[in-house]
């Protein structure tokens, strides 16, 4: 458990540092991107209402269409992108990354309507129908590899890019640590106590423990080696006078 939670505080500390880097790069970092974000300073071609512009178009690139928009109502769109031999290019929907784009407080709010991928390079013709609101053709592509060029824009998106993450798997990591449960060991000793044959044969036939009349044999006592009597030899004086009878 020490492990993950140790695990869990660096983490949390390199998130916090790096969303730090990237809060303190943030104010840098939009006013670099500021002037690749506004279509009327960065755009191919801008088109006003009831008339038509060329504009050169490349077939590895994808272009935004862009209207002005008041109070997010929707606008009608009525646009047509047409290529040299006048027929219509295909367009798809915006998706749910292009987003309403308003560089500052007073500055109006931009809107993707169309996005254009052309199956070739060349010259095309952007034709906007619609009585009211003009339309700017921006490069995205290109806006976003020239807002990459800015070190701010770089040390924002990498702290926000990493930052989060780390917060996240840090406070898994976190939670894991202190829901799982202390891995300590506890030992345990029990004494057994070894039965005797006369215990064992009690407990077997079921009769109580057998008073015992007779001391058990070498208990209490104490070895003793019996008196060796001397046995002096008489020696009878029949006995000499035979032996020296011969």
């Amino acid at each position: 458990m020490g492990g993950v939670l140790r695990w869990a505080k660096i983490l949390s500390g390199c998130s916090f540092l790096l969303l730090l880097v990237a809060v303190m790069s943030a104010s840098e970092a939009l006013d670099d991107s500021a002037p690749f974000l506004d279509p009327e300073q960065f755009n191919e071609a801008f088109v006003e209402a009831g008339s038509s512009s060329s504009v050169n178009l490349s077939n590895d690139r994808y272009y935004l269409a862009l209207r002005v928009t008041e109070d997010g109502e929707d606008i009608p769109v009525e646009l047509r992108l047409t290529d040299s031999g006048g027929n219509d290019c295909a367009w798809e929907e915006p998706g749910t990354l292009s987003i309403d784009r308003q560089i500052s407080p007073d500055s109006p709010i931009y809107r993707t309507v169309r996005v254009y991928l052309p199956g070739e390079s060349g010259t095309y013709t952007l034709h906007n129908d619609a009585t009211d609101g003009s339309v700017w053709i921006v490069d995205d592509y290109a806006a976003q590899s020239e807002m990459l060029g800015s070190p701010s824009v770089l040390l924002m998106m990498f702290g926000c890019c990493f930052g989060i993450p780390f917060g996240v798997v840090a406070l898994i990591l976190a939670i894991v640590g202190w829901t799982r449960p202390d891995g300590s060991k506890v030992e345990v000793s029990a004494e057994v106590r070894i039965m005797t044959t006369e215990e064992v044969y009690e407990q077997y036939n079921g009769e109580g423990p057998v008073e015992k009349s007779v001391p058990d044999p070498w208990k209490g006592s104490e070895p003793s080696t019996p008196p060796v009597e001397e046995v002096e030899e008489e020696v009878s004086n029949q006995s000499w006078e035979n032996w020296d009878n011969g």
